[in-house]
């Protein structure tokens, strides 16, 4: 029990990764492990949705997996990031950061005002290439300090990347934790959904908890 089937392999690996992402595995790096899932739902998603093209019109001769997944890109492009579901945070949260950078934002502060405006459709495509093309030139990670301890804890990941391929302009994002939770679990949401033709994703969706994968190679 616990195989992925050709028929569903298109969105069951993201389903699980949801799950995963909504209940997450205990570890001791959990900013780092939901960075991990939500960077591979946003990566598979998007280069799955992206596949019709921009401006082709699918009809009865394309395939159907196709046509689901054009009708998903085409549902972020109705809604903008800062709205429901996304939400994406347009205040920095009320915790210490910590950090020597120049671009330092302390808590409470206005943040990710480059993305007001700006559709899920065009967020998530800049993101994936931010992330896809992501190092320590352009990913940087935010930290609080912990109540409990004092020591400085990892709180989410800042991304400074260009805005559009050759561009001068750099567009700067701040991701919480809860974001990228947020986030991750919503495109997840949407695509399998999409993807599945709905109901059958809800029904196995109930049962993904209780799968098992094999703990080492056979």
């Amino acid at each position: 029990m616990g195989g992925i089937s050709d028929t569903q392999v298109e969105w069951a690996i993201v389903n699980r990764l949801k799950v995963m992402l909504d209940e997450p595995p205990q570890t001791t790096f959990n900013v780092t492990q939901t960075f991990a899932l939500f960077s591979s739902i946003l990566l598979w998603s998007k280069n799955r949705a992206w596949v019709a093209g921009t401006r082709r019109v699918l009809g009865p001769e394309a395939d159907e997996n196709d046509n689901r997944a054009h009708k998903a890109r085409e549902t972020l492009g109705r809604a903008l990031i800062t709205s429901e579901p996304w939400r994406l945070s347009t205040i920095d949260p009320q915790i210490a950061v910590l950090g020597e950078e120049p671009d330092h934002v302390p808590g409470g502060a206005r943040i990710n005002s480059d993305f007001d405006n700006v559709n899920a459709e065009a967020f998530f495509e800049w993101l994936r290439n931010a992330v896809a093309h992501g190092d320590a030139r352009t990913i940087r990670p935010i930290h609080k300090v912990s109540r409990r301890t004092g020591m400085p804890l990892l709180a989410g990941f800042r991304f400074r990347f260009e805005e559009r391929y050759g561009s001068n302009r750099k567009l700067e994002l701040s991701l919480y934790h809860d974001d990228m939770r947020r986030l991750g679990s919503e495109l997840a949401n949407l695509f399998c959904q999409s993807l599945s033709g709905g109901d059958r994703y809800f029904e196995e969706e109930a049962g993904t908890a209780r799968l098992q994968e094999a703990a080492t190679a056979a």
